[in-house]
């Protein structure tokens, strides 16, 4: 797994092995969001709304597992190719930051798929920046966890 940031876009990707049909339909299917997206430890998503077409909205909930803080994210896609690619806008309620662009890459590999992550629209906005990174790695890890074939951590 590797997330970086590139000036202003977050640069990551995760092998998983798993189909990238697979895992296309966990990151987009609302009952499957709902299972992985979180921890015990974090924060858990519910609530998910998925149009899954462009121009569709989508959006969830979240609350930490303690109940202190409660936050939505949401936003429209814009390009939806299952399972080669799909992207969003991302309007996350904790963040002054506003709408910014979520593209995700599903390319098969020999072990499974290679899901590339990249996240724009940071000028300005370095602490947000960083803090995605971060929030960015732990969400595609739980996504491995979820839909990977053997489930062994790659």
């Amino acid at each position: 797994m590797r997330f970086d940031c590139i000036g202003t876009t977050i640069d990551g990707e995760i092998d998983i092995e798993a189909p990238p049909e697979k895992v296309f339909d966990a990151f987009t299917d609302p009952e499957q969001l709902e299972q992985w997206w979180g921890s015990e430890d974090t924060y858990r998503t519910s609530n998910w709304k998925v149009d899954l077409r462009p121009g569709g909205a989508w959006s969830c909930d979240a609350v930490n597992t303690d109940g202190t803080q409660k936050s939505m994210v949401h936003g429209e896609y814009i390009a939806v190719d299952r399972p080669r690619f799909l992207e969003f806008t991302w309007n996350p309620s904790w963040d002054v930051i506003g709408p910014t662009n979520v593209r995700l890459v599903f390319e098969p590999i020999p072990t499974g798929t290679r899901l590339r992550l990249l996240h724009k629209g940071f000028e300005g906005f370095a602490e947000s920046q960083k803090g995605h990174t971060n929030g960015w790695a732990r969400v595609f890890g739980w996504l491995r966890d979820k839909v990977q074939t053997h489930g062994a951590k790659a």
